[in-house]
């Protein structure tokens, strides 16, 4: 799909350095957003600013669209808008020291086992630090802010730490040995946040996660309708869907491609910069109010490198949004668009404040910019040998190393300043009330009936019933949108009934033809086992699409569960009838209705049985080979246990044996 977007010809305001031609336009995506927003804001306006609303209606130059939306934010609170700023403060990261790992050994795994019940029960801290490793320290005392509005860009050579700030800023802190310092998301706690507020926080990694035979309009009203306020704060909630459907796609330039599927490595779809674009209008969607990239620009080229940014800002100037990113080899397009830096290597904070005032204070400290040089590149470069510059005169003087700088930057009047404006946004923060304010805000827009309504403190949006509707539409569209894999397993069903039904083919209805009969129905189950483990790739395909959708609260893991086995059962059912009606007829079983019935219904129930075995193995599988291994015995062990179905209430089985029999889907389908 072409990147190359129909829009109306941009402002000279809009056009960037470097000849990079423009495909997100700002402006216009304020223009469509604030139409959509005055909309749905009117039908809740109140009495005090109701003149404020006659004066937009009226075209009143005094009318200030932004101060309107925070008027309305303390009235009612509008669908998009949220006050959450983010807070840290010398905030160190440690880490397991992987520098003198050694070889697995045969003990290697019981230390693991160990590891495991530890990370599950709390081993004490002594103790686990001598199973895991020496402690590393990862980060030093790194400082910042970033209110709503406002975009930083975290600039790092690849191993300075970009990559562990960025995923603790984004609440991802599983994984690290020890936290000091502290987080603040507008007011709350990293741990309220993760319990009850967990889809207001956003960490995207570099890479892309969707479901790929959705197209780009399926992604987005999903996560569109997981995060739809209730009828307390919008009128017409469909409508509602509609116009903030119709707006992402204008925002974000992704009307030409909202019918083409997302795609990804192996199936073909829209281009990496489109596919970019539906990630930040889903994080739109799903109302995150801070968002966290990590180097994800990599593999796109300058151009849908500068229309992600563009998006990005979008998302900060009509939203109001807190962004942080981390972007290797910015261009000075991309640079200008941020409006706030913070420069890091070796693990070490070398300067935080305004992307206009960074050059200058590195060059109060002795260091030249090169003419040609990008202000990232300059940046990332400083403590470089053959990329530095030292001006004359300050050849003893410029700092060399990350350490050095480190101390020039803490000693500096800039990072004064910068603690300084910290400390009055944390005040204002508290002033403000804003962590209650953000809790009423959420309650508000919970959905639900007097009856049925959700948990003051969940972190979901929409009842466990409507998730569990949607999530079923969703696993439909994705069954039929592979119209390749239906084709295959009805064919595969076709063929392997006329080569099985063959094999057996007219069975003499005698005495003579019993163990035949017992051979035919065992393979007819048999099939029904193999074929279930189908579902091995597809539990792993999709984990860390719906890990993403898991940390935006979304929806709830058991309603996903039951939606894919409510989707099981119409396309189970016709594999089992394809495959009952030629295997039967072929093999001569009794030819009545009841009969036919009773063996298409043990098939039925035995495949759906075996499925979500499989997919129970899947799901608790850290990763692809220990899935095929786990399904592989498991798969082996379900038909050996066949043998022991006659003696199951005999004594020649342990009692732990005969219980795993009985529950074996398979035996019980025989």
């Amino acid at each position: 799909m072409s990147n190359n977007i129909q829009m109306d010809p941009p402002d000279d305001s809009d056009m960037m350095s470097f000849g990079e031609p423009l495909h997100v336009n700002i402006s216009r995506a304020s223009t469509r957003f604030e139409s959509i927003q005055r909309a749905h804001s009117r039908q809740a306006a109140s009495p005090e600013i109701a003149g404020a609303e006659e004066e937009a209606e009226a075209g009143e130059p005094g009318f200030n669209l932004t101060e309107w939306l925070r008027g309305r934010d303390k009235v009612s609170g509008p669908p998009f808008a949220k006050r959450f700023g983010l807070v840290f403060r010398d905030l160190s990261i440690y880490g397991t020291d992987v520098s003198n790992k050694h070889i697995s050994t045969l003990v290697t795994p019981i230390w693991k086992l160990i590891k495991g019940v530890r990370n599950g029960w709390g081993v004490p801290e002594m103790l686990a630090a001598g199973i895991s490793g020496n402690r590393r320290q990862l980060t030093h005392s790194f400082s910042g802010e970033v209110k709503e509005g406002e975009m930083l860009l975290v600039l790092g050579r690849p191993g300075s730490g970009c990559s562990t700030l960025l995923r603790v800023l984004g609440n991802r802190c599983k994984g690290y040995k020890h936290i000091d310092g502290k987080v603040s998301y507008g007011g709350l706690s990293p741990d309220e946040v993760q319990k009850h507020y967990r889809g207001e926080v956003a960490h995207n990694a570099e890479e892309d996660f969707h479901f790929p035979t959705l197209t780009v309009r399926q992604t987005l009203e999903f996560a569109i309708r997981c995060k739809t306020p209730s009828a307390q704060v919008l009128d017409d909630r469909e409508k509602y869907r509609t116009d903030v459907l119709d707006m992402l796609l204008d925002m974000y330039g992704l009307r030409s491609c909202a019918d083409t599927i997302v795609g990804n490595a192996f199936l073909r779809g829209v281009s990496g910069g489109e596919r970019k674009r539906v990630s930040i209008a889903e994080q739109v969607a799903a109302g995150a109010a801070i968002e966290v990239w990590d180097g994800s620009t990599r593999g796109l080229d300058s151009s849908s490198a500068l229309d992600y940014v563009r998006s990005l800002r979008i998302g900060a100037d009509v939203l109001q949004k807190a962004v942080v990113a981390s972007i290797y080899q910015a261009s000075e397009s991309i640079y200008k668009l941020f409006d706030k830096v913070m420069v890091i290597d070796e693990g070490r904070q070398l300067y935080f404040g305004s992307t206009a005032d960074a050059i200058p204070y590195f060059e109060s400290l002795g260091i030249e910019k090169p003419a040609r040089q990008t202000s990232s590149d300059f940046l990332t470069g400083l403590t470089q040998l053959n990329e530095r510059r030292v001006r004359k005169g300050y050849e003893q003087s410029a700092p060399t190393t990350a350490e050095e700088f480190e101390r020039a930057w803490l000693a500096s009047e800039q990072c004064q300043a910068m603690h300084d404006e910290l400390e009055a946004f944390e005040g204002q923060i508290e002033q403000d009330g804003r962590s209650q304010e953000l809790r009423e805000f959420v309650n508000r827009t919970k959905m639900g009936t007097e009856k049925h309504r959700l948990r003051a403190r969940s972190p979901y949006t929409t009842t466990f019933m409507f998730q569990l509707q949607l999530l079923a539409e969703r696993e439909w569209q994705i069954f039929t949108g592979n119209l390749t894999q239906i084709i295959f397993k009805v064919i595969y069903n076709i063929a392997f009934a006329l080569i099985l039904g063959t094999a057996f083919i007219a069975l003499p209805q005698t005495s003579a033809g019993i163990f035949q009969r017992g051979g035919a129905l065992f393979t007819a189950l048999l099939l029904s086992t193999l074929t279930s483990q189908s579902e091995i790739p597809k539990a792993v395909s999709g984990r860390l699409t719906i890990y993403k959708h898991h940390s935006l609260a979304m929806y709830h893991p058991a309603a996903l569960s039951l939606a894919q086995t409510l989707v099981d059962f119409p396309f189970s059912a016709m594999q089992s009838m394809i495959f009952s009606i030629i295997f039967y007829f072929l093999v001569h079983l009794v030819r009545t209705a009841p009969h036919f019935f009773t063996f298409f219904l043990y098939l039925f129930m035995g495949s759906i049985c075996l499925t979500a075995f499989f997919r129970l193995i899947g799901n608790i599988s850290p990763n692809i080979d220990d899935l095929l291994i786990s399904a592989t015995k498991c798969a082996f062990c379900l038909v050996l246990d066949l043998d022991s179905y006659i003696s199951l209430d005999s004594n020649i089985w342990h009692p732990a044996l005969a219980f795993m029999s009985k529950t074996n889907g398979v035996i019980l389908a025989v």
